[in-house]
C-alpha cells in the first residue's frame, strides 16, 4: 500500500486549506499520488481559536459540511483515499475529528478523546469506548489517533485488538515528545505508522503556536521509511508499505497472544 503524509501551513479559512490540498495533487504525476494520504489535525480552520462561540461558526458536520463535500470531490478526483483532520458539529458537540475518505466515499469520522487544557475550552472529548474504531481502506484495516491520543498506549492496543494493520496520526504539536512517542507505538505494537504534523506558525490575540513538521512513516519496527527533517512549507512524502496481518519478530511468534494475556 502506497501512503502519503502531506505536511502543510495551515490557514484559517478553509478555501485556501482545500486550494492548497488541490494544488499539491494536482502538481503530482498521477502514478504517484498515494493509495492514502493522511493531513494533520484540524486541516480545515487551524488550530487556535479565542472562544467556543468562534469554533461553533466554522465547525461543520460530516454530511453536509464545506470542507468535507470539496475533500471528496478531491479524493475523487484524484482517486485516492483522504485522512483529514477537521473542527466537526454534531448535535450540540463540537469534537476535534478526522474523516476518512475512500475515493470519494465518506466511510467514517474519529473523534479526539484525550485533549489538552486549552483545547478543552473548544472541544468536546470523543467517546472513549469508539477508540478501536476500525476503517478498511483498499482491503487494509486502519485505526486514527489525534495527536495527544499517542500518549495513551491503551488506544494503541485496542486498536491492533481490533484488527487494525496500520495507525495513523494526524497531529499539531511544538516538540519532539509527541515525535518521539508516535515511534515508540509503532515499535510497542509492531505495526507501521504514519504521522502528519503541521508545520507553520499561528497567533491570535491570545497566544501564538509554532508547530514543528517532522512527518513521518516507520514500518512495524519503527525503522523511519521516509521523513520531514527541514521547515520547508507543503511537503508530502510517500512511502511503500508492506502490510503484514500477523505480528511476530526474532523473539516472538506471536505477539497479539502475548498481548492478549493482559487482558484475560
Amino acid at each position: 500500500m502506497k501512503i502519503s503524509a502531506f505536511e502543510f501551513d495551515i490557514q484559517k479559512d478553509k478555501y485556501q486549506n482545500l486550494e492548497i490540498i488541490n494544488n499539491k495533487l494536482s502538481n503530482t504525476n498521477t502514478e504517484d499520488i498515494a493509495d492514502l494520504i493522511v493531513l494533520p489535525e484540524l486541516s480545515s480552520n487551524g488550530y487556535l481559536f479565542e472562544s467556543r462561540d468562534e469554533i461553533k461558526k466554522i465547525s461543520e458536520s460530516i454530511e453536509n459540511g464545506i470542507f468535507i463535500n470539496n475533500l471528496s470531490e478531491i479524493s475523487k478526483k484524484y482517486n485516492t483515499s483522504i485522512i483529514a483532520g477537521f473542527a466537526e458539529k454534531f448535535k450540540d458537540k463540537i469534537y476535534n475529528s478526522a474523516v476518512i475518505i475512500e475515493k470519494g466515499n465518506i466511510i467514517g469520522v474519529y473523534r479526539k478523546i484525550h485533549l489538552s487544557d486549552f483545547e478543552k475550552r473548544f472541544f468536546d472529548a470523543g467517546d472513549i469506548n469508539n477508540a478501536d474504531l476500525i476503517f478498511n481502506i483498499n482491503g487494509i484495516n486502519i485505526s486514527v489517533q489525534i495527536c495527544f491520543d499517542l500518549w495513551f498506549n491503551e488506544i494503541s492496543r485496542k486498536q491492533i485488538l481490533n484488527g487494525s494493520n496500520l495507525i495513523c496520526v494526524l497531529a499539531n504539536f511544538g516538540s519532539n515528545t509527541t515525535f518521539e512517542i508516535a515511534r515508540i507505538r509503532s515499535i510497542e505494537n509492531l505495526t507501521p505508522l504514519v504521522l502528519c504534523n503541521r508545520i507553520g506558525i499561528e497567533k491570535n490575540s491570545i497566544m501564538e503556536a509554532s508547530f514543528m513538521g517532522k512527518s513521518f512513516i516507520c514500518d512495524e519496527t519503527g525503522k523511519l521509511l521516509t521523513s520531514i527533517n527541514d521547515n520547508q512549507k507543503n511537503k508530502i512524502i510517500t512511502s511503500e508499505l508492506k502490510i503484514k496481518s500477523k505480528r511476530e519478530n526474532i523473539i516472538c511468534s506471536d505477539f497479539i497472544g502475548e498481548i492478549k494475556r493482559h487482558y484475560k
